[in-house]
């Protein structure tokens, strides 16, 4: 597996470097969010472990932005602050889990393992595939591929997207995903759904012009008309 260490702390970086290599992971490290942020955006990586206090960009906020793009890469956060009021900071910043400094590396590892079992198993029932094999929707990495072939959804455009398939072909209304996928605190308007409505349906027809998943249903909303394998 692919980790990236995001520590400023360079004996602790090598130090879990080394250890993970030892378990037969592929580790890198980076001493700053800065260039963490920049390396996440050229490697996929499997599990970030992240200071969560750094120079330019902490890990916090690194996680918070990685959250925000929609990217759920499995993060364990590494911090000297242990209190509650910390550790409910970085859960809701988006943290699979957090462990506290000083810490012995071996349990880094086992926190590592554990986490990626779970992720690898949660990554078999998170896809859904429609029209015989044709479409694939993975939840967990958000990507749809139609034929093979990936289509390029932003975060929000996903959301909307697997808000539909989970209606089970029932309408879904604009008032639904404003709510939903926009946030209560959404102050835009109809009419900016139906924009992120037609987004989808442009770029999946860029990869297959005679599909044709999303139906309008006039004056209500929109309903995901491909039929779910069994």
């Amino acid at each position: 597996m692919q980790i990236l260490i995001v520590e400023d702390e360079i004996q602790i970086a090598e130090s879990l470097k080394k250890n993970l290599r030892d378990e037969g992971h592929n580790a890198m490290i980076a001493q700053d969010g800065e260039a963490a942020l920049k390396l996440i955006n050229e490697i996929e990586f499997d599990l970030l472990l992240l200071d969560s206090r750094m120079p330019k960009i902490t890990g916090l906020e690194v996680c918070k932005q990685l959250r925000k793009q929609g990217n759920q890469t499995p993060i364990i956060l590494l911090t000297a602050l242990g209190d509650i009021s910390n550790k409910i900071e970085a859960f809701n910043a988006g943290a699979d889990d957090y462990i506290t400094k000083p810490f012995n590396p071996k349990e880094v590892v086992l926190r590592v393992r554990n986490i990626l079992k779970r992720f690898e198993k949660q990554k078999e029932f998170a896809i859904k595939t429609f029209n015989d094999g044709k479409i694939k929707i993975n939840e967990k990495s958000f990507e749809m591929l139609i034929d093979g072939k990936k289509v390029n959804l932003t975060a929000t455009e996903f959301k909307i997207l697997i808000m539909l398939i989970n209606k089970g072909g029932e309408v879904l209304t604009r008032e639904e995903i404003i709510k939903k996928a926009l946030g209560y605190d959404y102050e835009g308007y109809d009419r900016t759904v139906d924009a992120h409505i037609k987004n989808i349906r442009n770029k999946i027809k860029e990869v297959d012009d005679n599909l044709n998943c999303i139906q309008t249903v006039y004056g209500l909303g929109y309903r995901f008309t491909c039929k779910e394998d069994a």
